[in-house]
């Protein structure tokens, strides 16, 4: 019981965690500069600001800062004498903007990242826990297909241990 009396009701620590996490798929539009509305439970999550850049399947991932911190702390980790390391370096860092929500709750996605994964006036944002990704349609679209294949799937995620138990 609480002060007043009422019963006090703690949340799960799995709730708190999930609450942070980005989720769900939404369509949106970008105007002629790059502007972009984010989903407004998205914007709640990089108050703090973002970064984006380019993904590894065609698309684009944006990543608040301590995700991006400790991302990047991973990728500086790597020996520089290593080329596959180098290239992960090459990738992230030379593709990479830090943004922030305007006013509206909009991001602005550079014109050289829009090109890359041709993204133009409609976009698909999609949760995928501690980040989210942006896609153009038309690539979104064959690679939905593909994940939402039941028989691909069985095969692919067997051996994950995906049990439901804690």
């Amino acid at each position: 019981m609480g002060k007043s009396g009422a019963p006090v009701y703690r949340r799960s620590a799995i709730i708190g965690e999930i609450e942070l996490m980005f989720l769900g798929t939404y369509e949106h539009t970008i105007d002629e500069k790059g502007r972009m509305t984010i989903p407004v439970r998205f914007r709640d999550l990089i108050i703090d600001g973002a970064y984006i850049t380019i993904g590894f399947d065609h698309n684009l991932m944006v990543l608040k800062n301590d995700v991006f911190d400790n991302f990047s702390a991973r990728i500086n980790a790597l020996s520089i004498t290593n080329s596959t390391a180098r290239d992960l370096r090459r990738l992230m860092f030379a593709n990479a903007v830090q943004i922030e929500t305007d006013k509206a709750g909009r991001i602005i996605i550079p014109n050289f990242l829009r090109n890359m994964i041709q993204l133009e006036g409609q976009a698909i944002v999609i949760g995928v826990g501690n980040y989210f990704e942006i896609w153009s349609p038309q690539l979104w679209s064959p690679k939905s297909e593909e994940i939402l294949n039941s028989e691909i799937n069985n095969q692919r995620y067997e051996a994950l241990d995906l049990s439901l138990l804690p």
